[in-house]
């Protein structure tokens, strides 16, 4: 498969350092009410900026932004992740975009041929099966881009 360009938008993500706090914040803006949709996500396989790590956890609420955007919200739990990093060193705030694909590899190899640098990569099964995702720094603009698997079932 040759790609030459990523997607549309699937989500915005926004990183913070209280979930609770945040999701007020969000309904009293937005008018977007997240009670009830978090959850903690823990990837079997995590990599940082290239190494794999021990382990990581984040609290994840995906809302509907609008029709056709959702809004991730992410708090760092544990693991010494990109995550963490964008909340000690910049308070939190928007952090990626996302693109939901079907060919994770063909696409992941497309970023790094464009320069992106991968800062975070995971691999996971669960309830909604197997998928995985990756976040690349670009090196022009500095976004952070990330590249998602849909969850499909593993025999």
């Amino acid at each position: 498969m040759s790609i030459d360009r990523l997607p549309p938008v699937g989500h915005v993500g926004v990183v913070v350092a209280d979930m609770d706090r945040a999701l007020e914040e969000i309904r009293q803006i937005f008018g977007i009410d997240g009670a009830g949709k978090v959850y903690d996500f823990t990837p079997m396989n995590v990599w940082a900026w290239g190494e794999k790590i021990p382990g990581c956890q984040i609290r994840i609420a995906m809302l509907d932004w609008s029709d056709s955007l959702k809004l991730e919200v992410l708090q760092p739990v544990f693991g010494e992740i990109e995550h963490k990093r964008f909340v000690d060193e910049v308070g939190g705030g928007m952090h990626h975009t996302a693109y939901y694909v079907k060919d994770y590899p063909a696409y992941r190899d497309f970023i790094v041929g464009q320069g992106g640098e991968i800062i975070f990569e995971s691999e996971t099964e669960d309830e909604k099966g197997y998928r995985r995702c990756c976040y690349a720094r670009m090196p022009g603009t500095q976004m952070i881009v990330e590249v998602l698997e849909k969850a499909w079932l593993r025999n």
